[in-house]
């Protein structure tokens, strides 16, 4: 029911119910007149209070993740558009709450995949391909890997875009902070973009068997006495989209069957590849957009600016410590 997130969920619910078990112990007072087993078990609740109220959240973002992807076929391009940026900033939450999570319960991080891009001109680029390969070694050494790498150059040589997939533990929610369009200093006060963002990878569709609906009725036109007269016509209905397939040229029931739910399954992973495309494009788009970010560079000295941390302010680059910055950056935020 919930996807990668369903054993978190799962441990979060468990300290819910011990929230509030919490909750009702501190109202008994027997417990109120020991000071310090009160405040034993007050400083219990408020840390399981802290999960219950993340878990909440979290819940209520896959919610609207759901509620969001079900008016899809309902909009036109540009309402398609703005529901495609809003499923995926729905997904980036989720990504960090559930990081939270995990370290508030101490359970295993979820491992993500993510579709990582970058965008360069001419000048941007002598920065940009090592900005791309200090993530990319970032991702690395936290164990994750790195698949699907692409350089995109211009017809001289020039690289105008690098992308690669990551996938690793909480890897889309810790490189949430590096995104946007930041600008690299040139001479004469000129500011070209660096852009990079970051955004889940393709996901695949699962289609369970609760969700197909099977009715089977007398197949109709040709076909002699025996279509005629056994009920070997399949019809699949998927509940969720209410897309049907009737199946009725085989002489089998179960062939029939058979065939209608891999044609319905085929028609709805064609339909989700195609929506998750389009997601991604728009997701990637917004974040290309999005002008005002904390982190420069300059070209000439060769030295980049996070002001968010004051130790990052016109230091070499390429960073000697990545890690060091890119965590910093996550304790931060």
């Amino acid at each position: 029911m919930y996807g990668i997130y369903g054993e978190i969920i799962a441990a979060a619910e468990k300290a819910a119910e011990e929230c509030s078990q919490a909750e009702e112990l501190l109202e008994y007072p027997e417990v109120q007149a020991d000071k310090a087993y009160y405040l034993s078990v007050l400083s219990k609740y408020n840390k399981l209070n802290s999960i219950a109220d993340k878990l909440a959240k979290l819940k209520k973002l896959l919610s609207s993740e759901k509620s969001a992807a079900a008016l899809i076929p309902e909009c036109n391009d540009a309402e398609r558009d703005e529901l495609f940026e809003e499923i995926s900033a729905i997904k980036r939450d989720a990504a960090r709450l559930a990081s939270l999570l995990s370290d508030e319960l101490g359970c295993k991080h979820i491992v993500e995949r993510a579709l990582l891009r970058f965008k360069f001109t001419a000048v941007s680029s002598k920065l940009g391909v090592p900005f791309a390969a200090m993530i990319k070694d970032y991702v690395i050494s936290r164990g994750g890997a790195v698949e699907d790498e692409r350089t995109e150059c211009t017809v001289s040589g020039e690289v105008r875009g690098v992308s690669f997939i990551a996938e690793g533990e909480d890897v889309l929610s810790r490189l949430i902070p590096l995104t946007g369009a930041h600008k690299v200093f040139v001479t004469g006060g000129k500011a070209e973009e660096l852009c990079f963002a970051v955004t889940s990878a393709e996901e695949r569709l699962t289609v369970s068997d609760d969700e197909l609906k099977i009715t089977v009725t007398h197949s109709s036109g040709a076909g002699g006495q025996h279509i005629n007269k056994v009920e070997t016509a399949v019809r699949v209905t998927h509940i969720p989209t209410g897309l049907s397939v009737v199946c009725q040229d085989e002489r089998s029931q179960l062939e029939n069957k058979k065939r209608a739910i891999e044609t319905i399954k085929k028609r709805l992973n064609l339909s989700h590849e195609k929506s998750e495309k389009s997601r991604i494009e728009a997701d990637i788009y917004s974040q290309y957009k999005k002008k005002s970010t904390p982190i420069s560079f300059d070209y000439a000295s060769k030295t980049m600016t996070d002001t968010r941390l004051k130790a990052f302010s016109a230091v070499p680059f390429p960073l000697e410590s990545p890690r060091a910055y890119i965590d910093a950056l996550n304790a931060l935020c």
